[in-house]
């Protein structure tokens, strides 16, 4: 659990990690409400279903072997489509 400070404008900021852990990239839309027992706040994504940004995998990812050129993948693609793999 972290500890925030409250600015004058009412602003806190969120920690980096745990923003990774819910998925909250910069500039994602939250939606802040009272916990039901009225003890706290709870601060939710807004959209559910709304798409992310690729920013938010790093780190959620285990890369494996060597990175391929864009040019590889666009082979890989258009061999995918014509049936060979």
């Amino acid at each position: 659990m972290s500890t925030m400070i409250l600015s004058g404008k009412r602003q806190v900021v969120l920690p980096a990690e745990l923003c990774r852990q819910v998925s909250l990239a910069p500039g994602a839309r939250v939606r802040v409400e009272l916990a039901p027992d009225g003890e706290g706040i709870l601060v939710r994504s807004a959209g559910a279903g709304e798409t992310k940004p690729a920013s938010v995998l790093f780190d959620r990812v285990k890369r494996r072997g060597k990175p391929l050129a864009v040019e590889d993948l666009q082979g890989l693609a258009v061999a995918r489509k014509q049936g060979k793999r």
